[in-house]
């Protein structure tokens, strides 16, 4: 049985969504239709505006760019403390629209690329001009707001730190000072179409949603959560077997869909969700592109 969890921050109530589906929602079946195999640990992965596809491999320190025809476009990237070389990177983040930002917390920072996978610039705050309570040491992964406001999961301190165009610090939140807002074991951060903020704990298995001031409204959470994604204000949570669809303006599930059954457990590190209902669900070594078939 899925069942999820969402705590009303403003009335203070909690209300149960369980396996009843909205009027019109429906049950569906998810059919592969291609992938891509050769990984040797994917760990993220984004799109940009003309959905081509970006993915981070940690073992072998690098990015790969392919096409809407999942045709491979450029790679750049190998191990190393140089500019555009990493260390086992966590994260690679599309979300300004513009550019890719890299999560390479070994090497204490975070680095900007454009979409052909060109070095930009650096964001290393472990230095000694640097106001000690806006460091970071290990970023684990980044959400950019408003094109220019960069919000960073301090796996470290596990919190979140914003910072402005110029790499000023902002604000600080999901700290122990934050109460109901407080993460343990953050490790993913996206955004829905208000710009509220929404962090994937790892530790507590659910999502915690913020404003874009960081504070805190509500918290969502399903049985096995494992990864989630948003697009048009829709919340899709992967919990192993399946995806469940929440529509986050009418706070209903609108839809389920369920993998095929397997005897081996699917592990998936990664969800994204294309246009005309595609979803792109990533493997340690493979990224695999499917569609869902009504039953």
């Amino acid at each position: 049985m899925i069942k999820l969890l969402f705590l009303n921050f403003l009335l203070g109530l909690t209300l149960y969504v369980s396996d009843g589906l909205a009027a019109g929602a429906s049950d569906s079946l998810l059919v592969k239709e291609n992938e891509i195999k050769g990984f040797t640990n994917a760990v993220s992965m984004t799109i940009d505006a003309k959905e081509n596809l970006y993915v981070l491999d940690a073992d072998r320190n690098e990015m790969l760019k392919f096409n809407t025809d999942f045709i491979l476009v450029k790679r750049n990237g190998k191990q190393g403390w140089d500019k555009g070389q990493f260390d086992s990177p966590t994260y690679i983040d599309g979300s300004s629209g513009l550019d890719l930002f890299v999560s390479d917390g070994k090497n204490k920072r975070i680095q900007r690329f454009d979409l052909e996978l060109n070095y930009i610039s650096s964001l290393n705050t472990a230095q000694e001009d640097f106001p000690t309570q806006f460091q970071f040491n290990t970023p684990f992964s980044t959400l950019v707001i408003n094109t220019n406001q960069l919000f960073v999961v301090d796996s470290d301190n596990h919190r979140i730190i914003a910072y402005d165009g110029s790499n000023l610090p902002v604000q600080v939140f999901g700290d122990y000072k934050s109460g109901k807002g407080e993460l343990r074991r953050p490790v993913k951060i996206l955004k829905d179409d208000r710009n509220f903020i929404y962090v994937l704990d790892k530790e507590s298995s659910s999502i915690l949603a913020f404003d874009n001031l960081g504070n805190y409204i509500n918290q969502y959470q399903i049985f096995g959560l494992e990864t989630f994604t948003i697009r048009d204000n829709m919340l899709y949570l992967y919990d192993g077997s399946g995806i469940t669809v929440y529509d986050l303006n009418t706070r209903s599930i609108v839809n389920k869909l369920y993998l095929p059954k397997s005897k081996k457990k699917y592990e998936f590190t990664d969800i994204r969700v294309l246009s005309n209902e595609r979803y792109l669900l990533l493997g340690k070594k493979s990224l695999s592109l499917w569609r869902h078939k009504l039953n």
